[in-house]
């Protein structure tokens, strides 16, 4: 019998809904160890066209941050006249993590090229070797 995706998955807040325009606002660095890959989706609000969502994944080895450093290149999302910019996903594996020099917990840097704009993004968990 097939799982519920929440079962399957998990799921956390890594930004709350948060203004990421006035200062990028790094999130919380979650353990991702007991996940074969993951994915982050980050949102924001309306801007005005042609303004930016920034999203810079980050690695680290623990939850404070330690050793904190970049987990592949940004990936930015333009807004279109009022709008907000394109959902950003980015999906990663276990692999991709440098996890023989200890780093094993992720987060999203957001930030917005605009002056007191939203953004919000969370952390999606999948082929998690221990399932409740």
């Amino acid at each position: 019998m097939p799982r519920k995706l929440t079962e399957a998955l998990q799921f956390d807040c890594l930004v709350a809904p948060a203004d990421v325009g006035t200062a990028d606002v790094t999130g919380t660095y979650f353990d991702v160890s007991n996940a074969g890959r993951f994915a982050v989706l980050a949102k924001a609000g309306p801007v005005t066209a042609g303004k930016i969502l920034t999203v810079q994944l980050r690695q680290a080895k623990d939850a404070v941050g330690t050793g904190a450093k970049d987990l592949g290149a940004a990936v930015t999302a333009a807004g279109a006249g009022g709008n907000a910019p394109a959902d950003v996903e980015i999906e990663k594996t276990a692999a991709d993590l440098d996890a023989s020099n200890g780093f094993t917990f992720v987060t999203a840097v957001l930030g917005i090229d605009e002056n007191a704009k939203y953004g919000a993004a969370y952390l999606v968990r999948g082929d998690r070797r221990y399932v409740p």
